[in-house]
């Protein structure tokens, strides 16, 4: 049975920590703890996972890393950690010390997805932070959607020496059938060797009623322009619950790639996640 690395799990305990944005989802206001996910994957062969940020309240971020350090030395699950951080302020490296004290933290992710300004990612003041990541060691998680791409662009262009994974396949336009200008734009991404990406968060991109026809063009594409030692599965969970099970993306996608090799499904599933993110055992 294929193993599989999950590397976009998130948990979140809103009785310790701040999650602000967790107020306009009244469906994820709760607690979404280790033994959730645990059942969430039952039968499917999740060995590890990466932990992605939660977006916890700025004051936070280090917290919710001691949270999940301890979870991970509990349980067993979680592999890597990719931490919150404010990369744009000029204070970020001593929350990067702090972070790092944490030895499974191997990456940071500073999302713009929920922010107004498409532009985020092209302003100096987070080109400079992303570079700092360098010193650090850590990769980035670059989260944006189809209309923050060119900044996304910018921001690759800008940090040659950071490893990057692009979230969300880019945040394609599904549901309202916008496959032009995103596809080729996640094409210039991909030309840059540093540049991987997860094929994740796309069920809550695509019509309420979502089919695997309707996913399987954006897989497709991405395949092509990555190539499988690029991509990475996620689950992007519990917010992928929003619009389907763990097991029902899952299920998704083994069919849009049925006719990958097993060594392709091994690289998609397992292997690239486990070297892009450093992961023992």
């Amino acid at each position: 049975m294929l193993e599989i690395i999950d590397t976009h799990q998130h948990l979140w305990d809103t009785s310790n920590l701040n999650y602000p944005w967790l107020e306009d989802f009244d469906a994820l206001e709760k607690r979404y703890l280790i033994e959730d996910y645990r059942r969430a994957t039952v039968g499917l062969n999740v060995v590890r996972s990466v932990h992605v940020e939660g977006d916890p309240a700025p004051e936070h971020v280090v917290d919710e890393v001691k949270w999940l350090t301890q979870i991970a030395k509990e349980d067993g699950m979680i592999g890597a950690i990719v931490a919150a951080a404010p990369l744009e302020e000029p204070n970020v490296e001593a929350i990067l010390e702090q972070l790092t004290e944490s030895e499974l933290v191997v990456g940071v992710r500073r999302m713009a997805w929920h922010r107004p300004d498409n532009q985020f990612y092209s302003s100096s003041e987070l080109i400079e932070g992303v570079q700092r990541l360098e010193k650090f060691d850590l990769s980035f998680d670059l989260c944006a959607h189809y209309e923050q791409l060119p900044a996304a662009i910018e921001l690759v262009k800008a940090t040659p020496n950071i490893r990057h994974a692009v979230n969300h396949c880019g945040g394609p336009d599904i549901q309202g059938g916008r496959f032009q200008p995103w596809a080729d734009h996640m094409s210039e991404l991909a030309s840059f060797d540093n540049v991987h990406c997860k094929i994740s968060g796309i069920v809550t991109r695509a019509s309420e009623n979502w089919t695997k026809e309707e996913l399987k063009p954006y897989i497709d594409h991405l395949v092509s322009a990555f190539g499988y030692e690029r991509l990475m599965f996620g689950s992007d969970w519990p917010v992928c619950t929003l619009a389907a099970e763990y097991a029902d993306w899952l299920e998704a996608l083994l069919w849009a790639v049925q006719d990958a090799s097993d060594g392709e499904k091994r690289k998609l599933f397992y292997d690239t996640a486990k070297q892009f993110y450093r992961i023992d055992g």
